[in-house]
């Protein structure tokens, strides 16, 4: 997999040559997943649930979707209409999930554990005529009350007089003649939403297009064995359901909490191939025992999404790796893939652009376009039309040029081989006595000890400096490193002081993160100035 970026001097504008489609974005998902999953034997294996030891065949899962989609018929469902899925991964939400795109009735998929207010609100912007759910979660859905007038089947942990999703399993008699819906809107008609990552606040309603939902996708092979804890909501997580669905394979599914070792037991257990995974995930289980050559033997491929990876792990997991590739990539939700980089080459690089992506570099004070090794702002186009936030034009036009350029709000440059680097997200740069500074420029350096296993950098404002630079730190268990050895560390490898940890350190048990892997810096921050005693230089 070698990608090519192209320059255009005059317009100041990299492209990723190439195609990333295998697919006719004409053809809606509903479509590719129907004549794909009737075209397997009925009795291939598709789906293992190791946490609720089920199977699902290709015959069953398909039946399945069928029946649920023509329920979704007689309720009257429309393209333009939505379907809540708020449940771990079970056995049947990939049945619902083929559902709805049978139907061309986008899902919107929410991280169960979200708070009972997030869910509300994101419900209430989209208003889903019918939520499926996990029963433990039944009263808070119930409770919003956007939710109220949608009909409520539970997925899983079903509870007495509440309908579940098997009622909507029986035989019927038009099953066999059911053909899926053609897409209303065309190739960028939305087909599933996401939740933006909610850093800065409540998470948006983000409208995945049919478009981005069948493209990179060939970077797999037919007969992968593929695991990811993530749910739909999730990059890795929609992923691996449309390969699938619509390549083939076996993907092995959990409602089981997340550990390292937990996943390492599964990767050995199913001899996984394909591996969906968070960047903290990748250090925590390369710092196993059993991270080896031999444990990992059947890894075909890794694809690490949700944030920055130290360049000490990356180079540990591919010492390991025999005959696979590990891609450390950059996207957004609003976008999808950007830039990937697959080699030990310019690590510290999330790579070149992907196909059918364009890439330019703004000047956040003149706007002006920069050329190569110029930092400024991220804006990306695709080849296809995003929709923008569901419901919310406001925001929308805050990010999405007329032109179908998206502000991605992250600073990086392009060096001389057309190699993309990330400095931050641009309303993260700090400022110390007059001189900007990135924190995750400090946060990649503290990565540097061995003894660390987790970082998050923030300011603390002084009226003198303004943003004195502090670190929660997360040391690897055992390790007898000290936050003087952290702040001295960091001192000696800037001379720039404004890089210092001018505030100090705090050492934590863990790092809060959202459900997709990000750290939630404002969450650390005041956890860290609330509770716990630091360094001050």
């Amino acid at each position: 997999m070698e990608l090519v970026t192209v320059y255009d001097k005059l317009e100041k504008i990299w492209s990723g040559s190439g195609s990333g489609r295998i697919f006719d974005s004409n053809k809606s998902i509903g479509e590719i997943a129907f004549y794909m999953m009737r075209s397997k034997s009925p009795t291939e294996i598709c789906q293992i649930s190791d946490s609720e030891d089920t199977t699902l065949t290709y015959g069953t899962a398909i039946t399945y979707a069928i029946r649920i989609a023509q329920h979704f018929r007689k309720l009257e469902l429309t393209q333009d209409d939505i379907v809540g899925i708020v449940a771990p991964n079970t056995t049947l939400l990939m049945p619902v999930a083929v559902a709805c795109w049978l139907n061309c009735t986008p899902f919107q998929a929410i991280y169960p554990l979200h708070e009972e207010n997030v869910i509300e609100h994101l419900f209430n912007i989209t208003k889903p005529k019918v939520i499926f759910c996990d029963g433990l979660r039944y009263e808070k859905i119930k409770n919003c009350k956007s939710a109220l007038n949608a009909k409520i089947f539970t997925l899983c942990n079903h509870l007495t007089d509440v309908p579940k999703v098997e009622d909507l399993l029986e035989p019927t008699i038009t099953e066999h003649f059911f053909r899926p819906a053609t897409l209303k809107y065309g190739p960028n008609q939305t087909m599933g939403l996401f939740c933006s990552s909610g850093t800065t606040g409540f998470p948006k309603a983000v409208c995945i297009s049919n478009h981005l939902m069948t493209k990179n996708l060939g970077f797999t092979d037919r007969a992968s064995i593929m695991f990811s804890f993530s749910t739909p909501d999730w990059t890795t997580g929609l992923l691996s359901l449309a390969i699938n669905t619509l390549l083939g394979g076996v993907r092995i599914v959990t409602s089981k909490p997340y550990s390292p070792e937990y996943l390492m037991e599964i990767v050995i257990k199913y001899k996984v191939s394909f591996l969906g995974i968070s960047a903290f995930s990748t250090t925590e289980i390369s710092n196993l025992p059993n991270f080896n050559k031999e444990t990992l033997k059947n890894i075909r491929f890794i694809f690490m999404s949700g944030g920055h990876c130290p360049i000490s792990t990356l180079e540990r997991v591919r010492s390991q790796l025999t005959m696979a590739v590990l891609l450390n990539g950059y996207g957004t939700t609003e976008c999808g893939g950007i830039a990937a980089n697959i080699k030990n080459y310019k690590n510290n690089s999330v790579g070149r652009i992907l196909p059918e992506i364009e890439i330019k570099i703004i000047d956040q004070q003149t706007g002006e376009k920069l050329a190569h090794n110029q930092v400024g702002e991220i804006y990306v186009r695709t080849s296809s039309k995003w929709s923008g936030y569901y419901g919310d034009v406001k925001a929308t036009e805050a990010v999405l040029e007329l032109d179908g350029w998206v502000r991605t709000g992250d600073l990086g440059y392009i060096d001389e081989e057309n190699y993309l680097y990330l400095l931050d997200r641009s309303k993260d740069i700090l400022k110390y006595n007059g001189r900007q500074y990135s924190p995750h420029e400090i946060e990649e350096t503290i990565l540097e000890l061995s003894d660390v296993l987790d970082a998050c950098v923030f300011g603390v404002y002084d009226d003198n400096f303004n943003d004195l630079a502090a670190a929660a730190v997360v040391k690897k268990p055992g390790a007898k490193l000290t936050k003087e050895e952290i702040v001295k560390y960091v001192k000696e490898q800037h001379e720039d002081n404004s890089k210092h940890l001018n505030y100090g350190v705090f050492l934590v048990d863990e790092i809060p993160k959202n459900a997709n892997g990000k750290v939630l810096r404002k969450e650390t921050k005041e956890y860290c100035l609330r509770y716990i005693t630091t360094l001050i230089e």
